[in-house]
C-alpha cells in the first residue's frame, strides 16, 4: 500500500500534510502508512480510498481490471463519468457519436 499512497499523493500534487489534514490524522501517522512502518485500520483504508477516488482493492494492490480506477482521472473527467452513469441509452448513443466525431477531427 505504501507505494500506491505515495503515487496517488503525487498524482494529485499533495503533500503528506494535505492528506493527513483531510483525514484528520497527524502527518507522522500518514507518513508511517506511506513508508510501510504502520498499517491503517479498515476504516482508514476506506477513508483513503474515498479521498483518492479509488477502491480499497487498488490501495491494497489487488487490481480489478473491470473496475474504473477514478484515481487517475482529473476532477472534470470524474464528473463526466458520474454524469454518464445517469443518462439513458439514447443520450448515451448521442454522446458517444459526439465524442467519436471530435476524436476523428484530430
Amino acid at each position: 500500500m505504501k507505494n500506491k499512497l505515495k503515487e496517488l499523493r503525487a498524482i494529485n500534487h499533495l503533500g503528506q500534510k494535505d492528506v493527513a489534514d483531510a483525514l484528520h490524522m497527524s502527518r507522522s501517522t500518514y507518513g508511517n502508512y506511506e513508508q510501510g512502518l504502520a498499517e491503517p485500520d479498515i476504516a482508514t483504508i476506506k477513508a483513503l480510498a474515498d479521498y483518492f477516488h479509488t477502491t480499497t482493492d487498488n490501495l491494497l494492490g489487488h487490481e480489478v481490471p473491470y473496475l474504473l480506477d477514478k484515481s487517475t482521472l482529473t476532477p472534470k473527467q470524474r464528473r463526466l463519468v458520474e454524469l454518464v452513469c445517469t443518462i439513458d441509452d439514447n443520450l448515451c448513443d448521442r454522446v458517444e457519436a459526439y465524442i467519436q466525431g471530435s476524436l476523428d477531427k484530430k
